[in-house]
């Protein structure tokens, strides 16, 4: 038998007649003549060289042959069948991997709740967060080497869909104890104090340097860090002011010994945004996966409450 040249409506006969044990009753089944449903049982005998059915007083009874290949057939079916049925997903019984790419505040912000209901309502779900820097985050989504990202990136490819999760800014970070920064944090306070800033390869997060530059501004920068918590609990255990997103500022200041202030400078605010390839656009899973996000990311405090 050749797949190529083969006339796959031979097995639907053939699956009838098994059934059915009856060449009429085959007939009636798949609304043919009997003349028809045998013309293509005599193809298919000629295809695998065994009779398949012998006729008995009662109908047809099949050759061994036959009940070798019966389930075979039925099988073949029941795939074929489905190729076009769409896609489902199955939250409680679904054990497929989410791999996606996440900003370092996202991974402490928005993570652990993510888990939380993929626990409570996928508890065979998995995500696992993949360490990219921000300039391998667009070939690994082409590549199908992650299934999301979640941050902040200023430019994407057309193929690239999105959706904003969270408007966000910046806010500055000390030490509740910091010795000449207490109720307010003035520009003169901001440039005379040493500073945590963040730095990684092909990071977005540059507009603070921006806007301090176009502003003719410069301040004194101590320690740069590819990781916001690594700056926020610097500013705790010393006299370094770090700025950071807001939503991982007020997060930690329920942890660190920091308090939050207002930029003296105004930053210019900043969209966190999910991002996907768009052959995943219509995957159940994948619209799964970005409800979650984005329903846990509508349930977080604003940074003024």
């Amino acid at each position: 038998m050749h797949p190529h040249s083969f006339d796959l409506n031979l097995l639907c006969a053939f699956d009838a007649i098994y059934r059915s044990q009856s060449i009429s009753l085959a007939a009636v089944e798949l609304g043919l003549t009997q003349p028809g449903v045998s013309s293509a049982l005599k193809r298919l005998r000629d295809s695998v060289g065994d009779p398949l059915f012998v006729r008995t007083s009662r109908g047809v009874r099949s050759t061994p042959f036959a009940d070798n290949m019966a389930p075979k057939v039925a099988q073949a079916l029941k795939i074929l069948s489905a190729i076009d049925h769409p896609v489902t997903f199955t939250p409680a019984t679904s054990a497929v991997e989410f791999k996606i790419y996440i900003s370092d505040a996202g991974l402490q912000i928005v993570v652990p709740q993510v888990v939380k209901r993929m626990n409570a309502h996928a508890p065979h779900v998995s995500l696992t967060v993949v360490d990219l820097r921000p300039d391998e985050v667009i070939a690994a989504l082409d590549k199908g080497d992650i299934d999301m990202a979640v941050g902040y990136f200023l430019e994407m490819p057309n193929w690239a869909r999105q959706q904003v999760v969270r408007a966000t800014s910046y806010v500055c970070a000390v030490r509740k104890s910091h010795p000449r920064i207490r109720d307010e944090l003035t520009l003169e306070g901001f440039l005379a104090e040493r500073h945590c800033a963040y730095w990684t390869s092909g990071s977005s997060h540059n507009k603070v340097e921006q806007t301090l530059s176009r502003k003719k501004l410069t301040r004194d920068v101590a320690f740069r860090s590819p990781n916001f918590t690594s700056m926020l609990l610097l500013a705790s255990q010393s006299d370094m002011i770090a700025t950071v997103p807001e939503d991982l500022a007020f997060t930690f200041s329920r942890i660190f010994d920091i308090r939050i202030h207002a930029p003296p400078v105004a930053f210019p605010r900043f969209e966190i945004r999910q991002y996907w390839h768009e052959r995943q656009h219509a995957d159940p899973a994948s619209k799964w996966l970005r409800r979650l996000f984005r329903a846990v990311a509508d349930g977080l405090p604003h940074a003024a409450a």
